[in-house]
């Protein structure tokens, strides 16, 4: 039981006593007798009290009924703040949600790929033209266009995956991407089983060399004598250099180099350097006859600094002469001027002495 409960039930209690009271003082009223009237008196003082502490909890019964309502006012807000904060993160969760789920989705079409391209690799046709696509695109990045071409054609007909165009020859790339025996290989569950795939993938290999060695490896057609066998995949690249020695020695008696993304990258880096050095080479006679070239024209320039350098100093000796001839010129300009000024001065002089001796001979007389 709270407090209010306690406040109200007092209140009606006082008030069922207050009635009680009013009650007994009416029936006291109605007899004149002594006793009555005292205990009347007790009565009245006793409504009194009542009626103070009534006031007294009403008061209270008041301040408790603001405070229950500022704490419920309070709680409302506070449940206000938490019901705005759990909407809020509701919603982000929401965003969340939706998110993963859009991302989920992006996995499962990925997924989807991937299976598409697995299916791809299946079909040995496909596969060797996503591997011809592979080196196509490296060639793309590491040399110019005018120095390779993609499916040459030689004149038996034959039609290599790619050539490059070198100094020494035509260097033929070709594509092989063995893959059905090497994935039987690496997936078979007992060792007798990886043994016998792991021959059939030696097979499919060692063909594959013969085949590139026999249909374009041409000198006659210009062709170095060597060409490279592409694979596609670093794992079967490692598998034929690593662990299948035989098939490295193989390719070597065929003149075959096998080259994986990687080191046909690193392969061609090394031939563009070595074309940059050659075209600087096959141009430096030019370079030094065009500086031969500059040279004589330098050389002529030199000599008509010289001559305008000449005809420079014979300007300033010209200059300096007239410039002596005009000084001597303006001195006897300013010699002329003093003379004619000396001989105006001589002229007024007489003239004003006679006037002086006029002056005093007319004062004597006066």
């Amino acid at each position: 039981m709270n407090t209010q409960t306690l406040i109200i039930f007092a209140i009606l209690i006082v008030g069922a006593i207050f009635l009680i009271g009013q009650y007994i003082l009416s029936q006291l009223k109605k007899s004149e007798n002594p006793e009555n009237t005292v205990l009347m008196e007790w009565l009245k003082d006793m409504k009194g009290t009542m009626e103070k502490n009534t006031e007294v909890m009403e008061r209270q019964l008041k301040d408790q009924r603001m405070t229950i309502e500022e704490q419920m006012k309070n709680h409302r807000e506070t449940l206000s703040q938490q019901t705005k904060f759990i909407s809020e993160r509701l919603e982000k969760s929401s965003d969340v949600i939706r998110e993963v789920q859009k991302q989920l989705g992006g996995i499962q079409e990925f997924g989807t790929d991937i299976k598409d391209l697995s299916n791809i690799l299946k079909s040995p046709k496909l596969r060797g033209g996503l591997g011809e696509q592979f080196l196509y695109e490296i060639l793309e990045n590491f040399l110019p266009k005018d120095l390779y071409k993609t499916q040459y054609k030689f004149k038996d007909g034959s039609i290599c995956d790619a050539v490059i165009f070198t100094d020494r020859g035509i260097i033929p790339i070709d594509s092989k991407f063995p893959m059905e025996n090497f994935k039987a290989m690496i997936t078979a569950e007992t060792q007798p089983e990886r043994d016998k795939y792991k021959k059939m993938f030696i097979s499919d290999v060692k063909k594959r060399i013969e085949e590139i060695s026999s249909k374009y490896i041409l000198p006659e057609e210009k062709t170095t004598d060597q060409a490279i066998m592409y694979v596609p995949s670093e794992n079967v690249y490692y598998e034929l250099i690593v662990n299948t020695p035989e098939i490295e020695d193989f390719a070597k008696n065929k003149n075959i180099v096998m080259a994986s993304p990687n080191t046909l990258s690193y392969f061609l880096k090394v031939l563009l350097v070595a074309y940059q050095q050659h075209e600087l080479q096959k141009h430096t006679g030019e370079i030094l006859k065009a500086l031969a070239g500059i040279r004589v024209e330098a050389n002529k320039f030199n000599a008509d600094l010289n001559v305008l350098e000449r005809h420079i100093s014979n300007s300033y000796k010209t200059m300096d002469s007239v410039k002596s001839r005009y000084s001597r010129l303006l001195g006897r300009i300013e010699k002329t001027h003093a003379i004619e000024k000396s001989g105006e001065e001589a002229i007024e002089k007489p003239e004003e002495d006679s006037n002086e001796n006029a002056q005093e001979q007319n004062e004597l007389l006066e």
